[in-house]
């Protein structure tokens, strides 16, 4: 059956991940792109990453936080019932490549994002080093899976609670210090990605981010998901959600991450994007 989920675990504070049968999705997604998912017939879609897959279950990884409607309404989902649909892969395929040493950095639950990117500059050869920050240990997510999927491996705390104890930005630095480093990919909210993309410029390291914007429909329609790079717009969905982070505004984004909403149900949201996806869902 499309669409079930097949198992369900309470990961950190807030944070639930889904394993859903999406057989096609899983064969097709690439690290860096995301499904677009509405729990009910009457949910507003939103925007997932797909952390992991697994190909012979035919199965995808969601790994999301409760904070809106829509992600409440996921979250109480169980094993066996089925999402209403899960559209995708959406966004841009980043272009992995054998750099040399790449610091994989994500805070929260942005691991959900970084750690198919790690994954994937592990494979192509580089020395990987992850960096997994949250205000407590209890937020700490992925660290298993992040443990194998990097050469080394460095995690913070905001109170101490577990292992070193200071802001991703403390330990990116004794992480630079301490290796060669010609590539830093974060994720992470705005001011930390902003603090991130400054410190970065200044020692002449490449500096890639992935931004989560408000998104409605994953296609470039609705055009909720602008950014502002290279002193133009940009769409997320199109364009990134992968970006350099030495061209984003990231005042802009911070802008557009203030206009985020309680999601509205389908029956709420513009006519050409409930349009559009029906006739997706019908394809």
């Amino acid at each position: 059956m499309e669409f079930q989920i097949i198992n369900k675990q309470i990961i950190g504070r807030d944070i639930k991940r889904l394993d859903v049968r999406a057989e096609a999705i899983a064969h097709k997604v690439l690290p860096g792109q995301f499904v677009m998912v509405a729990p009910e017939e009457n949910s507003k879609w939103i925007p997932l990453s797909v952390a992991e897959t697994d190909l012979r279950r035919g199965l995808i990884s969601l790994i999301f936080q409760e904070k809106g409607h829509t992600t409440q309404v996921l979250g109480k989902l169980g094993i066996h019932e089925k999402l209403f649909s899960v559209t995708g892969p959406f966004g841009k395929a980043p272009e992995i490549r054998q750099l040399g040493v790449v610091v994989c950095l994500a805070t929260g639950v942005g691991a959900a994002q970084i750690l198919p990117m790690a994954k994937a500059y592990k494979k192509a050869g580089n020395k990987v080093i992850g960096i997994l920050s949250a205000p407590t240990k209890k937020e700490i997510i992925l660290e298993p899976q992040m443990r194998i999927a990097c050469h080394r491996i460095f995690i913070a705390t905001d109170d101490g609670s577990y292992q070193r104890k200071g802001a991703a930005i403390e330990t990116l630095r004794e992480a630079l210090d301490q290796e060669d480093v010609h590539l830093v990919y974060d994720v992470g909210p705005v001011d930390v990605m902003r603090e991130i993309a400054h410190f970065t410029k200044e020692r002449r390291i490449p500096n890639l981010i992935q931004v989560q914007t408000l998104m409605s429909c994953g296609r470039g329609i609705c055009g909720s998901c602008r950014v502002k790079a290279k002193h133009s717009i940009q769409l997320s969905c199109e364009e990134g959600p992968e970006f350099d982070g030495h061209t984003i505004d990231f005042d802009y984004l911070k802008q557009r991450m203030g206009h985020r909403h309680e999601e509205r149900p389908l029956e709420q949201a513009d006519e050409g994007i409930r349009g559009f996806w029906k006739q997706m869902m019908k394809e």
